[in-house]
């Protein structure tokens, strides 16, 4: 479960429906999509249905309710997040905590597929749940039915559970909410909202009776404030007549409560604060311009939500450009027009600069946004920037069929929660084909007149403590304002680019031999210059292919003095465009095309990764064909991002997490100089030209290349195309070999306590670690230990100690450099909770190494396992990470993983010896950090 300060309503979705439908008239009433169900029970209960087969055979659930922390008394504050947990805590047909149990031997995990979140003014839970049992469906609408207003509410179980929410709480502290209590109330105008936060005040959440949570659910958790959203694979007909059936008898309260519409009233004033901190790196400014959102009903608002887009498409692109000049006093420059809150959007605008540079870096930053008011963009900016909202549009067209049940929801929660459209993608298709071309110049200096207003205006001004005196005050910044506003000013001017990405096609190679893996529906193409091709083609998507390369080489061939910049090369290098081409000329070039292709160096290996319609994947060869060929340095991009470095290892441990993460990696690295963190004499050793040679060095051989595909293509129709560019990569053939480094790693058992922040809390990760025998089985009985001896801990930690939120237990088995192991064990806690934390841990583990794991754990394991597999089988990801995988590892394109055979040797004997294997504590690490000591 989780709760959000405020939720942030985007540009409206595009429904999920293929097709096409008569041109619209746009000043018409937006219609709502025809393979949405919907309707209302005479309770007021609301009820979203749609039919959808992705994934297949499972179906999400989301109860909606308009109810949140706004709605809260004085004396309940806190309480409607309060009461989302509880709906997991015991209900009608689920008492206690048999609900997660119940969804868990069903294959629902906890946190990742079963969760909740409480905002301001909506509570909303989510359910997904397998349809291959008919009963489950049913069983999934029970579960929502208890969730609108079954609620047990025990006495017992709101004590019990205080000191889960207390810690949730505990996990949020820190300097992001330190900010926030700062600039939220001015945000919100001072409105009800500043003193409603979802999560509440500690002395409520401790001590308030049981009725008063009572009297919330009584008075909020109603049938005329809840809808039901139910999307997947189902009969919706079969649905909505249990829904009329199951839900039909809620009831509303006599002499109910009127659910109020909290406003935030626009002042037609300015605000300014300054805000101090700490653990603040860098000084930066924000700027926040107020608007009211107009209700989205006819198209004439659809349209203004359109030209708002594109102009956002616009500016972010000029702001982008900014980087461009040398040596600038900003470090990154954003703006656009956003969702806020609650019925308001803004026009913001952020700055971060270089230390005592922050008047330069706002002058140069809002000089542009000026510029954008006085001026406008041209006309060849605006047209890139409607063929690129066209080709996003025609994309969407062409997956239309394969959107997951996921992509539907919050359209539908919207409809409900700000009565938002919903008219179908075959509507939306057709409107947006009529008007985008039609949005003139004039539309968009519109959008930015509209927008960019000098009241309404929130600035807070951002630093560290230490430079509180030297910060601007509001004065100061109005003459900022002004000066940018009385300056003058060139109009932009647009340097279109005709440059193509290739000049001469190169001189192709050919496939000397082929092979197939008839069971795994992969072919594979060697080519005359040794480069090898693996194609896997799939349905998964209707126009994507996926590609990936990888070599042996690396940036461990280079020595620790050299590992800086070797490490950095493909960065620096592939992040500086391709030829003659910069990242903004190169992003011209590819203005309408879908294809994407960058590079990469790791440790033990080079190559690629990319993806591309298939029409464009010609176009994505020839972008590989450069990366190894043609890459490009550029001095004034270099010098920037090292500035930026530069200034994130200066503020690197004013973040106190940093200083707990950074000792963890030292020391499970065994202080090995290339997993340290960076430092200024490192990156003053990085040199722009040596990375160039680098990276020109790793590209220079293609001949042990193993290029994968994998999307919807025919491998005969697409070879002349690999030959033509694949075939004429670079061939030296260096037989090279990647270097290994073994890392020694401590051995035994060690602590380290970390004393960092000022914070009340701490921070806890057990690792239990050693070699191994790797093998797949293996892995399967390790990852099985992993989540059962998570089962645990969530019930000993959260459940009966009430002192933990969430703990986590992560498992990992590695073949290379060396066979071995990994279970982290991480929670955060009160400081003073920490030593009986670690006991309860260990008590769980002795448990497992005694009495192995129970029938129930074993079953909860082995089919949320499955039912994961199924999923991931199922896309082009994973086809990606598993063909690599096999190749890069040596282990031969066999058939997949025969999964139920491994879970067949997964049972409380194999977890008992797993656990004594694996949690032996032979080999274990106890990291530790707590507040610094005063």
């Amino acid at each position: 479960m989780r709760y959000r300060y405020w939720t942030s309503t985007g540009l409206l979705c595009l429904s999920m429906m293929a097709g096409y439908a008569q041109k619209v008239d746009q000043h018409s009433i937006i219609p709502v999509d025809t393979a949405l169900h919907t309707g209302q029970l005479p309770n007021g209960f609301t009820y979203y249905i749609r039919k959808n087969t992705v994934p297949a055979k499972r179906v999400i659930f989301y109860l909606v309710n308009k109810v949140g922390s706004i709605l809260e008394d004085d004396d309940q504050q806190g309480l409607a997040h309060f009461m989302e947990h509880m709906n997991f805590n015991g209900t009608r047909h689920f008492p206690q905590n048999e609900l997660v149990d119940y969804l868990q031997k069903a294959g629902v995990r906890f946190g990742a597929d079963l969760n909740a979140t409480t905002s301001f003014d909506e509570t909303v839970y989510q359910l997904p749940i397998p349809t291959s049992d008919p009963k489950m469906v049913s069983r999934g609408l029970d579960i929502m039915r208890d969730w609108a207003q079954e609620a047990l509410l025990e006495t017992d179980a709101i004590d019990k559970e205080r000191g889960v929410i207390i810690e949730e709480k505990r996990l949020r502290i820190g300097l992001g909410e330190r900010i926030q209590q700062k600039t939220f109330p001015l945000i919100v105008n001072n409105s009800k909202y500043a003193s409603r936060s979802p999560i509440g005040i500690d002395s409520i959440l401790l001590h308030f009776p049981a009725a008063t949570i009572r009297r919330f659910f009584h008075d909020w958790y109603r049938p005329n404030l809840q809808a039901i959203i139910v999307v997947g694979d189902i009969d919706v007909n079969q649905v909505e007549q249990q829904i009329r059936k199951q839900f039909a008898d809620l009831k509303n309260p006599p002499n109910e409560r009127p659910r109020p519409d909290y406003a935030i009233e626009l002042t037609g004033k300015n605000q300014f604060l300054q805000v101090t901190d700490p653990e603040i790196g860098g000084t930066g400014l924000e700027l926040s311009i107020k608007h009211r959102v107009n209700k989205m009903n006819t198209t004439t608002d659809y349209l203004n939500m359109v030209k708002r887009s594109l102009f956002n498409q616009l500016l972010v692109t000029r702001i982008g450009e900014l980087i461009q000049q040398p040596n600038p006093p900003f470090l990154d420059v954003n703006a656009g027009i956003k969702s806020l809150m609650n019925g308001l959007e803004q026009f913001s605008f952020s700055v971060s600069s270089k230390p005592g540079k922050l008047k330069e870096a706002f002058s140069i930053g809002w000089s542009e946004v000026e510029k954008v008011k006085r001026f406008g963009f041209t006309s060849t900016e605006l047209e890139r920037a409607k063929v690129a909202y066209l080709q996003g549009l025609e994309k969407t067209a062409r997956e239309i069929d394969k959107m997951p049940s996921s992509n539907f929801v919050n359209e539908y929660m919207a409809m409900f929660l700000k009565g938002s459209p919903s008219p179908g993608f075959n509507w939306e298709y057709n409107f947006l084909k009529t008007v985008v071309p039609d949005i003139t110049l004039e539309d968009l200096k519109d959008v930015a007149n509209k927008y960019i207003t000098n009241t309404n205006r929130d600035i807070f001004v951002i630093g560290n403590e230490n430079d509180k005196n030297t910060l601007p005050d509001s004065s100061v910044i109005e003459t900022w304002f002004n000066s940018v506003a009385s300056s003058s000013m060139e109009k932009y001017k647009d340097n279109v680019t005709d440059q193509v990405l290739l000049n001469h096609l190169p001189v192709p190679g050919k496939v000397i031999s082929q092979k197939k893996y008839s069971t795994l529906g992969i072919r594979q193409f060697t080519l005359s210059n040794g480069v090898n091709v693996w194609m896997k083609p799939t349905t998964y998507k209707n126009d994507v292919v996926q590609m990936m390369s990888f070599a042996p080489g690396g940036y461990n061939k280079y020595s620790n003095e050299e590992y800086p910049t070797a490490a950095s090369a493909s960065g620096i290098i592939a992040g500086s465009g391709v030829a003659d081409l910069s990242p903004l000329q190169l992003s011209k070039v590819l203005n309408g095309k879908s294809a994407s292709v960058n590079a990469f160096i790791s440790g033990k290996s080079q190559g690629i990764g990319g993806a591309s319609s298939l029409k464009d994947l010609e176009t994505a060869l020839q972008l590989v064909y450069l990366r190894y060929t043609a890459p490009r340095k550029d001095t004034i991009l270099f010098e920037n991002a090292m500035a930026q470095s530069r200034e994130q290892i200066i503020n690197h441990y004013k973040d106190p997490g940093n200083v707990f993460k950074d000792t963890v990696g030292a020391v499970i690295s065994g202080y090995d100089y290339r997993s340290s963190p960076g430092t200024l004499a490192r990156l003053d050793s990085i040199s722009l030209e040596k990375a160039y040679d680098i990276y020109r060095d790793r590209f220079a051989d293609a001949s042990q290349a193993n290029f994968v595909f994998v999307g919807n293509f025919d491998v005969d129709s697409i070879k002349p195309l690999l030959e033509q560019y694949l075939g004429a990569l670079p061939s030296l053939n260096r037989k090279e070999k990647s270097v290994v480094i073994h890392k020694q790693i401590p051995e035994g058992k060690l602590e380290r306590k970390v004393y960092t922040g000022k914070d009340n809390k701490a921070t806890v990760l057990l690792v239990y670690h050693g070699d191994c025998q790797y093998s797949p089985e293996n892995k399967v009985q390790l990852q099985a230990l992993s989540d059962i001896l998570q089962y645990r801990l969530l019930t000993s930690l959260r459940e009966n100690a009430g002192e933990v939120y969430t703990p986590s237990v992560k498992a990992n088995m590695v073949k290379e450099p060396d066979a071995r192991f990994a279970i982290n064990v991480s929670f955060g806690c009160a400081p003073e909770h920490v030593d009986h934390l670690i006991g309860l841990v260990e008590e769980d583990i002795k448990n497992l190494q005694q009495k192995g794991a129970t029938a129930d754990e074993v079953q909860k394991f082995k089919v949320g396992f499955q039912k994961q597999y199924e999923l991931q089988i199922e896309s082009n990801e994973f086809w990606m990470q598993f063909i690599a995988g096999q190749i890069e590892n040596k282990e031969g394109l066999k058939e997949l993983p025969n999964i139920e055979k491994q879970l067949g040797k997964v049972n409380g004997a194999s977890i008992k010896a797993a656990s004594k294997n694996y949690l032996s504590g032979k080999n274990l690490m106890h990291f530790i950090a707590l507040p610094e000591k005063n």
